[in-house]
């Protein structure tokens, strides 16, 4: 849980006012003493006095007691992890309080960073394994060694008949239009818009922004009191993928949501808070479903707070909710040693698991795939995995098995002697 620094972000409000601690204080009627130990967090602060406080600066009350935005506040944290340095993570609330420019600039130029570092994974191992392409480059060395002989007799048979002559720059002729077709057919490919069968960074990243605004608790579509449309309409998606997406996730919050009431779901979760297992059984539904749930509830001190990741048969993210010690990657696989990946191999199977990140840090993971028939004689089930994930300690497998050594991206991860390594070290 970030700390809430109420004083640290009333002290840089003032400053930014140009407003003394004297004047402040006589304005909401308390010494000038004891605001000065409520700015520098030795006091603490609530109801009139933090309602006149936030008057007098001209801000919401709540802009002073919840503090700075937790969806920046994780992001900084998560671009922290990835790098070798250290940054003091403690103090990314009270960073972004005192430099809120910067610090959105900072998450800002780490998202993009991100997105290009997997953009460019995602070309490399497209260049590397695209049949296509490996087909075309296949082609177009073809057609150049058959133009590239067929002149070398041209130029070094001067007695050559006048039909053979023509026969062969009639070859060249026929092998230069194959070859124009060809790399007219490559430049089409990568002008060609991006396939929308996978989500793009854009969109899931238009997913998330709605998600995190709602802290992925929705109590009015659960209540009844809205509609998935209304939802919807309330934030519009740039492209029609990403609105088919959010719209199939709102969806199936829906109906998960159905199966498993929010009061009793999280009675049963504080009894069992690491036994996703023991809680589909009590409520009669699939894992998935529960899985699911334990990422779609709200913030509660007595609840451990789960991530999820939910991935196809290509390894292509579908549903992602990270937490703060524990990214996820916006569109390309992560690491292949996750359970996600692992559970394809042995679907319906519920795996437990310890990983552990270069951090130190240990995540408890709860992971199952399933198989989606098809309608389609001779066609393979679709399978798809989720995994929910915590590092809180209630949820904690016992007895704990050995942790698992794994790393968010091979490109940002420092093991640099697994033998699963796909790519380089970035900072290597």
């Amino acid at each position: 849980m970030v700390r809430t620094l109420v004083g640290t972000r009333i002290r840089e409000r003032r400053r930014a006012l140009k407003r003394t601690q004297t004047s402040l204080a006589q304005a909401v009627g308390i010494s000038p003493s004891y605001l000065n130990l409520i700015e520098h967090n030795r006091r603490g602060i609530a109801g009139r006095t933090l309602i006149a406080l936030a008057a007098e600066l001209n801000v919401d009350p709540s802009e002073l007691a919840e503090g700075a935005d937790g969806v920046l506040v994780n992001h900084l944290i998560n671009l922290a992890k990835s790098h070798e340095s250290t940054p003091e993570t403690t103090r990314t609330e009270e960073f972004i309080g005192r430099y809120p420019g910067w610090a959105r600039l900072l998450a800002s130029l780490g998202h993009t960073a991100q997105a290009q570092r997997e953009s460019l994974a995602a070309m490399t191992d497209r260049l590397n394994h695209d049949p296509f392409l490996s087909e075309t480059m296949h082609q177009i060395l073809s057609n150049i060694t058959v133009i590239r002989s067929t002149a070398g007799i041209l130029d070094t048979t001067p007695d050559i008949s006048e039909d053979h002559r023509a026969r062969f720059l009639k070859n060249i002729r026929s092998e230069s239009q194959r070859l124009s077709a060809t790399a007219q057919s490559m430049v089409d490919f990568f002008d060609a818009p991006q396939s929308t069968d996978t989500p793009s960074p854009s969109n899931l990243h238009q997913e998330d922004v709605f998600w995190d605004k709602h802290g992925y608790f929705l109590p009015d579509l659960e209540n009844g009191t809205t509609t998935v449309d209304t939802l919807l309409a309330d934030h519009p998606a740039p492209t029609a993928t990403t609105s088919n997406g959010l719209r199939n996730h709102l969806l199936r919050y829906q109906t998960v949501c159905q199966k498993l009431p929010l009061a009793p779901f999280q009675a049963a979760l504080r009894k069992h808070p690491g036994a996703p297992l023991t809680l589909a059984h009590m409520f009669d539904v699939p894992l998935p479903d529960v899985l699911f749930r334990l990422a779609h509830l709200p913030a509660s001190p007595d609840i451990p707070s789960y991530g999820l990741i939910e991935v196809d048969m290509s390894g292509a993210v579908n549903i992602r909710k990270e937490l703060p010690e524990f990214a996820l990657p916006q569109f390309s696989s992560a690491c292949p040693l996750w359970p996600v990946y692992r559970a394809f191999g042995a679907p319906a199977q519920a795996i437990r698991a310890v990983l552990e990140m270069p951090t130190g840090v240990q995540v408890t993971s709860f992971t199952i795939a399933t198989a989606q028939a098809t309608d389609q004689y001779d066609m393979p089930a679709f399978l798809h995995a989720s995994m929910a994930f915590t590092t809180d300690t209630r949820a904690a497998i016992d007895p704990k098995p050995q942790p698992v050594l794994v790393g968010l991206h091979c490109s940002v991860c420092p093991r640099k002697q697994c033998d699963l390594r796909r790519v380089d070290y970035i900072l290597s």
